[in-house]
């Protein structure tokens, strides 16, 4: 034999026995089978990485052993598409070890064919690629968390925005319905307000499926309100549940609503159906937690808005209230009746207007003086907001003018409403400084539309011409304009002023 011959032989067993070192102290997992894809041998890491021998696998496809019911299907067929096509693949698949372990592997299935062209055999390469899956996995969650992150913010922005637009509590009840609905859709929730008297807490907006939230709260049952901060019940190892609470095993939020450093109202939030059998626990404590932050965040924001539009409706109030009789002013009357009218006109009803005077209140405030004059201005007042049903919209016009707005009144209706007041103003008894004043008297004028005419300026003349008959007939009465054969009549009602010796009250 030549010593060409034994050097080519030479390199042959070398690389034979390289071969064999690579194929056995390999980390990777190899396994050959034959153009069947049925094992024919496989090398000590694949038996090290999923636990299977030889003797496990030999005759068997390797996929049929290695892949479980959380492989992906569309992975498999891909493998099996290529394999019978007879070229190379390479694809992360999730397999399971022999104890049923699950683990992810890069697999690269390779075709092998002799000298002749012809397909001798698969080679498959499995490197085991858990961990970076894993890191993947949880990369891809922190991503997701960031998502959720981001859409939270800009949720809680947008309800910011909408919260503080809103121009009247119930506009703002209505926004708060509506984001938290969206912000926390796991939960229900109620929004309770105190009273005047802060004596309880009124529910006055609620959301979510929940129909048992209570209408009203005692300040004492709730612990958040005891402890004067937000309170959280199902995250403490030590905690007590509100006496305000129905269901005593369902997590919950207790928020105190502030405005202007006192607290108005309170915020609660359950969660139905987060008991601690529900779900898992750690996941239970992981969304609470999560929701407990934005509701944080939702609590201080509705405390600004509602504290926004408590202001924003005080000051509305002052530029349209009459500071003196609390009635509305002028500038409201004006706008307020104008519209009142049009809607009558649209809708074919009737409407009317009382002219309301003090009789001889220039005189009364020559005699006794000004703050006397306030006195009888506040007092006529406060009985025309008392008396007078919520229907009818009381306005002190200036000095001792007054209009009444009598939405869906004919001119019969009108006239028994101002005689009524006429007569209550007539039973005031006023003193002061230990000084009985005189008895108190109204003149009283009424415009109705369609009679005196189609616009407020028509029915406020009107309403003031006969205001000035029924001075002229000598005060203390009721008249209205009715026209008898084109020309205007005075129909008057009430008697003229007597003079009475003033009762002690």
């Amino acid at each position: 034999m030549c010593a060409q011959t034994i050097t080519a032989l030479q390199t042959i067993k070398d690389e034979a026995f390289y071969a064999d070192l690579v194929m056995r102290h390999s980390s990777d997992a190899v396994v050959i089978s034959d153009p069947e894809r049925k094992t024919l041998w496989l090398n000590p890491a694949f038996t090290q990485q999923t636990g299977y021998t030889l003797d496990d696998l030999r005759g068997h496809e390797p996929g049929t052993v290695l892949q479980g019911e959380d492989t992906c299907l569309n992975t498999a067929r891909e493998i099996e598409a290529a394999c019978n096509q007879r070229r190379e693949i390479r694809v992360d698949i999730l397999n399971y070890t022999k104890t049923g372990e699950a683990f992810w592997v890069d697999l690269r299935v390779t075709p092998v064919y002799d000298s002749t062209g012809r397909h001798t055999h698969f080679i498959s390469t499995m490197r085991d690629i858990t961990e970076r899956k894993r890191l993947e996995a949880q990369n891809e969650e922190m991503r997701h968390a960031e998502e959720l992150r981001q859409s939270e913010r800009q949720l809680l922005a947008l309800t910011s925005e909408w919260l503080y637009s809103a121009k009247s509590f119930e506009e703002l009840l209505m926004v708060i319905r509506r984001a938290m609905h969206t912000l926390i859709t796991e939960a229900d929730g109620a929004l309770y307000i105190y009273n005047d008297e802060r004596t309880v807490l009124e529910l006055v907006a609620s959301w979510g499926t929940m129909p048992e939230f209570d209408v009203h709260i005692m300040p004492d049952d709730c612990w958040a309100l005891r402890r004067g901060r937000a309170y959280a019940f199902g995250l403490r190892p030590i905690e007590f549940v509100c006496d305000h609470v129905s269901r005593p095993g369902t997590p919950y939020f207790c928020l105190p609503i502030i405005a202007h450093g006192e607290t108005i109202g309170l915020l609660h939030i359950v969660f139905d159906g987060f008991e601690e059998g529900g779900i898992m626990r750690k996941l239970r404590d992981e969304v609470l937690r999560n929701r407990w932050d934005i509701s944080l965040i939702c609590a201080e924001q509705i405390s600004l808005a509602v504290a926004n539009v408590r202001l924003r409706q005080e000051l509305h109030e002052k530029s349209e209230r009459d500071p003196l009789t609390g009635l509305w002013n002028r500038r409201w009357f004006n706008e307020h009746a104008k519209r009142q009218v049009a809607m009558a006109q649209h809708a074919e009803k009737p409407i009317a207007l009382i002219a309301l005077d003090i009789d001889r209140f220039k005189q009364f405030n020559d005699d006794h003086g000004h703050e006397v004059g306030d006195l009888v201005l506040s007092e006529v007042g406060r009985l025309l907001s008392d008396f007078l049903p919520e229907t009818l919209s009381s306005c002190r016009l200036g000095g001792e003018e007054f209009v009444i707005i009598c939405p869906d009144m004919d001119e019969t209706m009108a006239r028994a409403q101002a005689e009524a007041l006429r007569r209550e103003v007539a039973k005031l008894r006023l003193s002061t400084a230990g000084r009985v004043l005189p008895h108190i008297t109204v003149s009283a004028g009424i415009g109705v539309l369609g009679r005196d005419g189609k616009s407020l300026d028509e029915i406020m003349k009107a309403a003031d011409t006969a205001l000035y008959r029924a001075k002229a007939a000598g005060r203390n009465r009721v008249v209205s304009q009715i026209k008898v054969d084109g020309e205007a009549k005075a129909d008057q009602g009430g008697k003229p002023e007597q003079s009475v010796v003033p009762k002690k009250v």
